[in-house]
């Protein structure tokens, strides 16, 4: 009981952090709209592509037209998110780094990479209520949008997904910390997982060698793994054994976060302060 009151105590402490980045958020309502605008044009465009490339009821690796709307909408959607890990992790920690305000959170009574997470929790939170949802609900009355095969086991593996994401995105944080300037690594690795985690177009059409090479890396678990939930192309053990691997996933890349910074803290020279 006292573990357990421990552990609440120090939960409520974090949420704090995602509740800050969700108030901050809040505040751009000019940036809110011109985003929104931006990613429902892109969503559009993608659905009058793929319209002509399934018209008549043609089918591409077992994709009919009413899977592409909603694939589009739910990967346009996702593209909030994975903005936001960008930032809010990525972006936010090399800000931090230069400015010097990496040295006061690190004397913080918390730990760092918890507290980059759950910050990026609020913006993400922010994202799917707001702009997400806004998204969602123009798509279907405009277009339709097929809902999921089971919400719960895809909210469940697409929280995992954003676990594996926050991850991989703490990771490319701390290369600011070794090489200064991380910006190239940051773009460079944003566009191989909007790609490779078949956010712009599903995995499944792409060459089969390199489909079974994404096997045995994270990227598809990011995205393809909860959208083919969604769109029920997976059956029950295949739903099981993904989930696992993304669960594994997340962890590995959570311990491998931790320990690298560990190591580079001892090695750390701060910029700005």
């Amino acid at each position: 009981m006292v573990y357990l009151r421990k552990f609440w105590t120090r939960f409520r402490i974090y949420t704090r952090f995602s509740k800050i980045r969700f108030i901050d958020r809040l505040s751009y309502r000019a940036h809110f709209f011109l985003v929104l605008t931006e990613y429902l044009l892109i969503i559009i465009v993608n659905y009058f592509l793929w319209k002509a490339i399934l018209a008549d009821g043609r089918t591409i690796r077992g994709y009919a037209l009413e899977d592409m709307v909603t694939y589009v909408a739910v990967a346009g959607v996702f593209r909030f998110i994975i903005n936001e890990l960008s930032g809010g992790i990525s972006r936010e920690m090399s800000g931090q780094y230069h400015s010097g305000e990496l040295i006061m959170n690190l004397l913080k009574p918390v730990s760092y990479q918890l507290y980059i997470y759950f910050r990026a929790f609020g913006g993400i939170l922010f994202q799917m209520l707001f702009r997400g949802a806004t998204v969602l609900t123009i798509w279907a009355l405009l277009v339709g949008l097929t809902p999921p095969d089971s919400a719960a086991t895809f909210i469940v593996s697409l929280a995992l997904g954003i676990l594996i994401y926050a991850g991989i995105a703490f990771l490319v944080g701390l290369t600011t910390f070794h090489i200064e300037n991380n910006a190239g690594v940051l773009f460079a690795t944003t566009a191989s997982i909007e790609l490779l985690s078949g956010t712009l177009i599903p995995l499944v059409m792409f060459p089969g060698w390199v489909v079974s090479i994404l096997d045995y890396l994270p990227f598809k678990m990011i995205f393809y793994i909860p959208i083919q939930i969604y769109l029920g192309q997976l059956g029950v053990q295949e739903i099981v054994s993904a989930l696992i691997v993304q669960a594994i996933w997340a962890f590995i890349l959570s311990i491998a976060g931790f320990l690298l910074f560990k190591t580079s803290v001892r090695k750390l020279t701060i910029q700005g302060g």
